[in-house]
């Protein structure tokens, strides 16, 4: 007698989820099909080419990191077992992030000795871990503690042994954290401090506290006993025309603990909010390089109609309780009341600024007709440099252009240089002389946004009368003058 056995893989339906995600994601199909598939990861040849230019997968990495852990971490599984201990560039993979893809070379070394090793953990990690808790909230909350709930994983709740929630004081420089743990879906939090604020995930953990899931959503709030917006951490308002045919709108936004690097849009429609989605919008996201966790965004809106006007809301995908937020309001100069006096010029603005005498310079470097202002010339003497951003502030803060810089996407450390709500370090600007043709680009833009300068003026006194004629100035809705 013959008995055949027949073993059926229940993988192929985790493999199907996950090359879809990673389609839905916008990864290529060739990249979708070499790397987002657990049960057949790509061979010694194809961990190289598959991340030579002509493919361009290295750019969907956190969106296939994503889609492949689906909410587990199975880092303690990846770190045991692979193959070199010390080749670890490219473990951040198991916890769904493409943590240290700037070492490239690392990095590829990594995936190209540990790949099958860490599709292995992650595979086993959709039988027996558990997703992360859900709809995080706050029940009630004091000057000093706080009542915190949640729901059970939308996928193997029954192998949740104990959850354990992690509170971060977020006022605090060195940014301390606290873990409770607990196997109920509620905690109370009690020894807060009075007008702190807090940062507050939760991991479900299996048996095996090893296996466990990605954080939840991140919860940020503030025991201050003032009526104020938890969680808004930017804000912003953009002012336009009526008649403006485009507009870029900025957000920026601390990463935090677990943060995926995509960035999410939403229009205020009534009491809710809508993604904002449709091919009149584009989005461009991207990460600061210089560890300091923050993640930069850029809304391009083009053929503006009336209806984009209103609030736009902007928050790191899976943390919405992280959020900035930016009006775009429709402006008339027509309106309202002119200033009393004149605005500074950059120099009257630059010479207030900068208190050291020496370094007055800074403030009229390139203005001498006689000597031309080269490229690159532009940045004072190096001890003088930290006083370069008192000029920046004078003469960008009416022609910001943070927006289009981030669709053209200057590194974040080099902001600066766009916008005078960034700083700029003494040790960046030289780093950042090679972004300045965008930078430049992004200010024509602003300045051709803007009216001419009234021309041809003629000037007649009469008896206890003076007549001002000028040309016509395009794009002026209304003219001030001071006297």
């Amino acid at each position: 007698m013959l008995i055949v056995v027949l073993y059926i893989s229940n993988n192929h339906p985790v493999n199907a989820h996950i090359e879809s995600c990673c389609r839905n994601r916008g990864v290529s199909d060739a990249c979708s099909h070499a790397l987002c598939r657990l049960e057949s990861p790509p061979g010694d040849i194809e961990r190289y080419t598959i991340f030579e230019a002509r493919t361009g997968c290295a750019h969907y990495l956190t969106e296939i990191a994503e889609c492949l852990v689906d909410g587990r971490d199975s880092s303690e599984c990846c770190r045991t077992t692979a193959i070199q201990a010390e080749e670890n560039s490219c473990l951040a993979i198991c916890r769904g992030s493409s943590h240290g893809v700037n070492r490239w070379v690392r990095y590829q070394s990594c995936l190209a000795i540990n790949l099958p090793s860490m599709y292995t953990c992650i595979l086993r990690s959709h039988s027996n871990t558990p997703t992360p808790p859900q709809l995080l909230k706050v029940i009630s909350k004091s000057s000093t503690s706080a009542h915190i709930q949640w729901s059970a994983p939308a996928k193997y709740p029954e192998l949740v042994h104990i959850y354990k929630v992690h509170v971060t004081d977020t006022l605090d420089a060195l940014h301390e954290e606290v873990i409770h743990s607990t196997k109920l879906l509620s905690i109370n939090l009690t020894n807060l401090r009075p007008e702190g604020k807090y940062a507050i995930f939760v991991v479900a953990h299996s048996s095996d506290l090893s296996r466990k899931s990605t954080p939840s959503d991140i919860l940020h709030i503030s025991t201050s006993t003032i009526n104020h917006q938890d969680g808004v951490s930017y804000s912003s308002t953009v002012q336009l025309p009526y008649d403006a045919t485009k507009v870029t709108l900025p957000c920026r936004l601390r990463m935090g603990v677990g943060a995926k690097m995509h960035m999410v849009w939403e229009k205020r429609i009534g009491s809710s909010h809508r993604k904002v989605e449709g091919n009149r919008f584009k989005v461009t996201t991207y990460a600061s390089e210089d560890g300091t966790g923050v993640l930069v965004s850029a809304l391009d809106i083009r053929s503006l109609e009336r209806s984009d006007f209103g609030m736009y809301k902007c928050h790191v995908r899976g943390h919405s309780n992280d959020y900035g937020e930016v009006h775009l309001v429709a402006h008339s100069h027509a309106i309202g009341r002119p200033p009393l006096s004149p605005p500074e010029t950059p120099l009257e603005c630059c010479s207030r600024a900068v208190f050291r005498a020496h370094c007055h310079s800074v403030c009229h470097v390139g203005s001498d007709r006689k000597r031309g202002l080269k490229p690159g010339n532009f940045l004072p003497q190096y001890r003088c440099l930290d006083e370069f951003q008192s000029l920046l502030r004078c003469t960008l803060s009416e022609m910001n252009s943070a927006a289009c810089c981030i669709r053209k996407k200057v590194p974040y450390h080099c902001l600066g240089m766009c916008d005078s709500n960034y700083e700029l370090t003494t040790l960046n600007g030289y780093n950042c002389l090679e972004h300045e043709s965008h930078v430049r680009q992004c200010q024509i833009e602003a300045i051709n946004l803007r009216p001419e300068a009234v021309s041809d003026l003629h000037i007649r006194t009469e008896v206890d009368t003076t007549v001002l004629n000028w040309e016509h100035s395009d794009k002026a809705e209304v003219k001030e003058w001071f006297h």
